[in-house]
């Protein structure tokens, strides 16, 4: 049975592995970007740990008070995409009386999602100045001002251009039954939890363009980027040695850093599957 306390640490776990792992394009250590160092990831993730795991609140409020203390501590968004991923996962364990996770229970926190919650994770999104589901209708981040649809309605309507909104449309199911196990089956091949982050980043991004860089940069850009990943991929992740080829992958990172080019939804769909795993999926 998981305990609060597990819960916190295998948030903090996952967010650490995502700025100690070389991941092209994305923040690490001692290789900073877009205004942001890997010390505002972890500060970031240590500042609303105490919240994701708190067994008794609402998940709109939890969503909301996780981000705003991020920002309040860090000052820019680190973690929306993380914090939007991981706590509905934490809400799944809390439903289960012996604290393990199930993907009936995560349906289900996902599908009672209510107007009034939906309103404070837009709230969130909002003070997070991310961009999301832009100006879209009835499902406008910045224009609802009154709210009268479910979350899963709005991350329906968003799932055909960003994959966090996809990840709720389908409740997650490519985390939990494709990517958790592939990171477990890097993790055992190499040996290094850093080294099957890594592994794991490259093959996802190779085959599904990031959807942060088609909504900022389009959708040939974002294809683009995914080119550029195919051969390196095959090449880490069929290595014996994979930290030879370190180079090569900051190479690549410091071309992506230059262009402005992030590939964040990537990173955080990593840190919900590294989260999974360190709960014992």
């Amino acid at each position: 049975m998981l305990s609060e306390n597990q819960v916190k640490m295998a948030f903090e776990y996952a967010c650490k592995l995502d700025v100690f792992s070389i991941k092209p394009g994305n923040v690490l250590l001692n290789h900073p970007a877009y205004g942001m160092t890997h010390k505002d990831f972890l500060q970031g993730s240590m500042a609303c740990s105490d919240t994701i795991c708190e067994p008794n609140l609402d998940i709109g409020e939890k969503i909301y008070q996780s981000v705003s203390s991020s920002m309040d501590v860090v000052g820019c968004n680190t973690n929306l995409g993380i914090i939007l991923l991981c706590v509905p996962i934490v809400e799944a364990i809390y439903l289960n009386k012996d604290h393990t996770f199930e993907q009936d229970n995560l349906k289900k926190v996902i599908d009672n999602i209510d107007a009034k919650q939906t309103q404070k994770i837009y709230k969130a999104i909002n003070i997070a100045s991310a961009g999301g589901m832009g100006e879209k209708s009835e499902f406008d981040l910045k224009k609802s001002k009154k709210i009268n649809f479910t979350f899963f309605e709005a991350m329906k309507y968003a799932s055909s251009y960003d994959y966090i909104a996809f990840q709720y449309s389908t409740y997650f199911d490519n985390i939990i039954n494709n990517l958790a196990p592939c990171w477990r089956k890097y993790f055992k091949k190499m040996n290094s939890d850093e080294n099957a982050t890594t592994a794991l980043f490259m093959e996802f991004i190779s085959n599904n363009p990031d959807s942060l860089i088609a909504r900022k940069h389009g959708v040939d850009k974002a294809i683009e980027v995914s080119d550029k990943f195919v051969d390196l991929s095959k090449e880490y992740n069929d290595s014996e040695n994979p930290n030879k080829l370190n180079n090569k992958l900051l190479l690549l990172d410091s071309e992506l850093k230059i262009q402005g080019l992030n590939p964040g939804t990537t990173a955080d769909v990593v840190v919900a599957s590294i989260f999974l795993n360190r709960l014992g999926l």
